[in-house]
């Protein structure tokens, strides 16, 4: 079984609908780790079949807590806005049968312009160059991989980034060709290239060892 896990906060009901098919595929769970704050959108996931686990903790403690009542034996984390590739279930259990330590998708963008088609290009290099995929790529590994690295840590932000960290510690983690199609309204409300250098920012900052909560600020700052 693979277990389907994505994390939501404040987003709108509508987006459960996007999901269907994934809780229609066979031998596939969807669990959302909710934080609770739209009850709407809950009852809109649970009315398509996933199981929803409301926790009002950071991300990474939602994800971690979500992994801990899966039944899966292959783990599939991805963002709200993220929309997986035709056939990627397929290309899941491909990957890891032929021994792949972890996966991902490559990035694109819904309705993407010249700078979106850019900047997920660039992403794309980035997970290639350095093994290091992040959350909206749709991040996946068997489960016993996932204990082995540590799982996710209770962090309010960079928690894809401190646990692909540890996963490619592991072994390849392997990157795939189909895309994830994200929204890429963060780029549009706050500008393409400043929340580039925002990412960036956020990103440098964290391997420089600045904490979490300072992490969250730079990056939630308008």
């Amino acid at each position: 079984m693979i277990s389907v896990i994505v994390p939501i906060r404040d987003e709108e009901p509508e987006i459960a609908e996007r999901f269907r098919q994934i809780v229609q595929s066979p031998n596939v769970e969807l669990l959302v780790a909710d934080a609770g704050d739209r009850p709407e959108t809950t009852r809109a996931f649970a009315a398509i079949g996933a199981r929803c686990l409301t926790h009002s903790g950071n991300r990474g403690s939602r994800l971690a807590a979500a992994v801990q009542v899966a039944r899966g034996d292959i783990l599939l984390f991805l963002h709200g806005d993220s929309d997986l590739p035709p056939g990627a279930l397929l290309a899941v259990r491909e990957t890891l049968t032929n021994g792949a330590t972890a996966g991902a998708f490559s990035l694109g963008y819904q309705n993407a312009d010249r700078r979106m088609r850019w900047i997920a290009w660039w992403a794309n290099q980035r997970s290639r160059w350095l093994s290091l995929p992040y959350g909206d790529q749709g991040i996946f590994c068997r489960r016993d991989i996932y204990d082995r690295a540590g799982g996710f840590r209770s962090l309010p932000i960079c928690d894809d980034v401190d646990f692909v960290r540890r996963l490619r510690a592991l072994g390849p983690i392997v990157l795939r060709p189909e895309k994830t199609l994200t929204s890429p309204r963060r780029y549009r409300e706050r500008g393409a290239w400043r929340q580039v250098l925002r990412n960036a920012r956020v990103l440098t900052g964290y391997f420089l060892g600045v904490s979490p909560e300072k992490l969250e600020r730079w990056y939630n700052k308008s």
